[in-house]
């Protein structure tokens, strides 16, 4: 600003405004991100849900299972039951 003058300057107002065009693209793209992870976890959610469901209500025909020992412990089976994107591992003898 100049001595004598009551304002702004244009370069001042447009330095302003980038600064302020920076941080709202900076605050939409966090938005953006906020809404996708959500949906993310929505998505898990839901298919834990049914598969909780599924395992409790014993229905695994939409289930995917696979069993296998493991390798330091041969006597302990672990069993992996998949639905959509939801995994769940049970470990039993």
């Amino acid at each position: 600003m100049c001595g004598t003058c009551r304002g702004f300057t244009l370069i001042e107002v447009l330095i302003a405004l980038s600064i302020l065009a920076l941080g709202f693209s900076v605050l939409f793209e966090l938005l953006a991100s906020a809404q996708r992870e959500y949906q993310l976890s929505k998505m898990l959610y839901e298919d834990i849900t049914l598969l909780s469901n599924a395992i409790l209500e014993n229905k695994l025909d939409k289930v995917g299972v696979r069993e296998r020992s493991l390798k330091d412990y041969p006597n302990i089976k672990e069993v992996e039951l998949t639905y959509g994107n939801a995994v769940i591992y049970i470990y039993r003898r």
